[in-house]
């Protein structure tokens, strides 16, 4: 899953971030200014229990519509 994020440095271009991989501590760089962008490791364990809810959610979801329900998300 990536997400994209607006460039805090340039704000011209957006930034593509794995969150498993960042959870990991990787870092991502912008096209256009080469800014990088990683989590620091006082704010790695939030991270990964932010990557693992959402990893559980979206499992849930999959029950979910497996089961015949395919509740709208806001």
């Amino acid at each position: 899953m990536l997400i994209n994020i607006e460039c805090p440095a340039c704000q011209q271009d957006t930034i593509k971030i794995e969150p498993h991989m960042l959870a990991q501590g990787a870092s991502f760089s912008c096209p256009t200014c080469l800014v990088k962008i990683s989590v620091a490791q006082s704010s790695k364990n939030d991270i990964v229990k932010g990557v693992e809810a959402y990893d559980a959610y979206k499992n849930r979801l999959a029950e979910l519509q497996e089961q015949g329900n395919a509740p709208e998300l806001m």
